[in-house]
């Protein structure tokens, strides 16, 4: 296995900068979502769209993806989630009309590797940190591109299925990112975005206590109207819906319910602890998650986009 090293990142390296307007429709109006320090999250008052209000700098953003992504958690976690995203395709789409495969954001590779040992597609991957991108063609062999997705040296139009599992919370400008994903789509293929759903009755539930409001990290915070709406906003054909919520999640909830605690902002995200600690520890539960989280995927996944982790897929159609 490869060594886990990256670049620790501190506060003040952040060079945070005020968002501006609303990413997804451009309107300047916002009302605070959730107070966090430093970085409150906000909702477009046009149309109804949550971000972070304050962001990293390009350089310092693409600085931190770049050498200070990675860890022993994140590996453990994206090998059990990578099975998991490859039913969601099988669910999706025949896996018969696949024959060319780019993964964006494809971290460590184990979804690639997955589909050309189950399936035989040899895909491509591309990922911005070293440490995972080393990883997958080191470890796995792959073809993993370490950089942008625009000096990858990717030909354009020349896949069967473009997706994303996990990336677009983190692009500062959405639209242009799925405008760019979709210029790699073949004529008549696929297009495949997986992102955290923030509006998801979860999410209401836990409250500033919902474990993905990273708002440093997760920038783009979508619900089920909004991302339908950055298709559509894109001339994507959407064909396929599928979501569900992680077991782990009702059990946070139901954790703090048992013990009468009501997360905060201010309890439940310190950005100094958080940039001290987010690359360290192992991915918790990871034996228990491994044996049963394919199952509970198979009987609770269903055909729209209300759970805590959407699936929309859409065809390219020109």
């Amino acid at each position: 296995m490869g060594t886990t090293t990256v670049q620790k990142v501190m506060i003040e390296d952040l060079q945070l900068e005020d968002r501006g307007g609303c990413p997804l429709c451009g309107a300047g109006e916002h009302k605070t979502h959730l107070a966090f320090s430093v970085i409150p999250v906000v909702r477009c008052c046009s149309c109804g769209f949550l971000y972070s209000e304050r962001l990293m700098a390009d350089g310092a953003l693409s600085e931190y993806y770049r050498g200070g992504f990675g860890s022993e958690r994140h590996r453990q976690g994206q090998s059990i989630n990578a099975k998991l995203n490859a039913r969601v395709i099988e669910r999706l789409l025949p896996i018969a009309v696949i024959h060319s495969f780019l993964d964006v954001g494809a971290g460590y590779g184990y979804l690639l590797q997955h589909l050309f040992s189950e399936h035989n597609i040899r895909g491509v991957g591309v990922e911005l940190s070293e440490q995972e991108a080393r990883y997958g063609q080191t470890e796995l062999g792959l073809d993993i591109r370490n950089g942008p997705l625009s000096a990858s040296g990717v030909s354009p139009a020349s896949f069967d299925l473009v997706a994303c599992f996990e990336v677009i919370e983190h692009i500062a400008n959405p639209s242009s990112f799925v405008e760019e994903l979709l210029s790699y789509v073949k004529p008549g293929g696929y297009l495949l975005v997986m992102t955290d759903n923030f509006e998801s009755e979860v999410a209401r539930k836990l409250d500033a206590g919902f474990p993905k409001w990273i708002p440093h990290s997760h920038i783009s915070h979508f619900g089920p109207k909004t991302l339908e709406r950055l298709f559509a906003d894109n001339g994507v054909s959407i064909v396929g819906r599928l979501s569900y919520t992680p077991w782990e999640l009702w059990a946070r909830h139901y954790y703090f319910k048992l013990r009468g605690r009501k997360p905060t902002p201010d309890t439940s995200f310190d950005l100094s602890q958080v940039l001290e600690s987010e690359m360290n520890g192992r991915f918790r539960l990871f034996h228990l998650r491994r044996l049963i989280n394919r199952a509970w995927v198979r009987l609770t996944a269903r055909r729209d986009l209300d759970g805590a982790l959407m699936y929309l897929l859409g065809r390219r159609v020109s």
